[in-house]
């Protein structure tokens, strides 16, 4: 049983936020799907779970929520959950970096509001305009 305190723990703000999301989808007319999670197994896998993980492409660093919708001037939004006291790793301020220069807006957040209003904020943005491009699908024949 998890002990008692005044600080919620990442999880729990991620979750928050993700109940939320599930409301309020459909007002952004985008997918509950559009915002994710994307596993890391992390000290609390089960035993071999990590491994597995590991084996299927899951890399340290990933942020906790992303949005593939470009938005303004962004690809996309990417939030990292942190609790009050939690700190970001070198290995997150790695991808974090690199998800900036690809053209994303990457948030750190430290409350399910704070998470909540980056990304209405970051939705409220016009659309981007895609820049035309070639066939997306080969023709068939």
């Amino acid at each position: 049983m998890r002990r008692a305190t005044l600080h919620p723990l990442e999880h729990d703000l991620q979750v928050a936020v993700v109940q939320w999301w599930a409301w309020a989808h459909q007002g952004f007319g985008l997918p509950e799907y559009a915002l994710f999670a994307v596993p890391n197994a992390g000290a609390g896998a089960q035993r071999g779970q990590a491994g597995k993980m590991k084996a299927e492409g899951t890399r340290r660093g990933i942020p906790d929520l992303l949005l593939p919708v470009a938005r303004g001037d962004f690809s996309g939004l990417a939030i990292e959950m942190k609790s009050r006291t939690g700190s970001i790793k070198a290995e997150q301020r790695e991808v974090q970096d690199w998800l900036l220069e690809q053209g994303w807006r990457v948030w750190v957040c430290r409350s399910s509001e704070q998470a909540i209003g980056a990304i209405i904020e970051y939705l409220r943005q016009p659309a981007a305009v895609p820049a035309p491009c070639a066939l997306l699908r080969p023709a068939t024949g």
